[in-house]
């Protein structure tokens, strides 16, 4: 009985620990198929670039944001897709 609540306990624990690491990692997997779904063939080259030296999807999506939000100016409609992707 106390091997069983002991393995029960560790499990828990072991849950514990990489919940965030797990939720964070999906979201990032969230973020690259919505951002993969909105980019062209230039910024689908940058992204492969991108997450071989950094790795973080929702920093390339945030820089596109930027990039929309200087191109066509603050809170334009063509933006919105990006802004969604990286939430």
């Amino acid at each position: 009985m106390i091997r069983w609540l002991g393995g029960v306990a560790a499990l828990a624990l072991l849950i514990a620990f990489t919940w965030p690491y797990a939720r964070e990692a999906y979201h990032s997997y969230q973020v690259k198929t919505r951002l993969s779904a909105i980019m062209d063939d230039h910024d689908k080259a940058a992204f492969q670039d991108w997450m071989a030296t950094n790795g973080d999807p929702i920093k390339f999506g945030q820089t596109l944001y930027d990039r929309c939000l200087r191109v066509n100016g603050a809170n334009a409609p063509a933006c919105e897709p990006y802004l969604r992707a990286i939430q």
